[in-house]
């Protein structure tokens, strides 16, 4: 069967990039916490992502609790050059450079592209 919508319609699906299950909201806090390094390296990708697409927010976790509560952790475009500075010293740790260097262009706001030559 296939769905039918009106002509016009905009269907918007949100995605998180990333599911987790956890006991309680605890784990997740102590995790984030702890800097586990799988999850920044998650957040740290999402938010590239995110950047280079112009998204303004992202949905980084969808997490389902032991207790079926759910909790999503969202970025806001305000937020990603703020959450990127925060984990550029574990990405360093991680020696995920190629990264690092992503994120330092975007925290030092340089575009992609030529030089434009100065007119004298």
């Amino acid at each position: 069967m296939r769905a039918r919508f009106p002509l016009g319609a905009q269907i918007v699906i949100n995605m998180a990039c990333h599911y987790l299950n956890l006991k309680n909201a605890d784990e997740f806090y102590k995790k984030l916490k702890s800097r586990e390094p799988d999850l920044v390296l998650k957040m740290a990708k999402c938010v590239l992502s995110a950047f280079k697409r112009g998204k303004a927010s992202i949905d980084i976790f969808d997490i389902t609790f032991k207790n079926l509560d759910q909790l999503t952790f969202t970025i806001d475009k305000s937020q990603y050059k703020e959450l990127l500075s925060n984990c550029m010293d574990d990405l360093i740790k991680m020696e995920e450079y190629e990264m690092c260097a992503e994120v330092k262009k975007i925290l030092e706001g340089k575009k992609r592209g030529r030089k434009l030559k100065e007119v004298l």
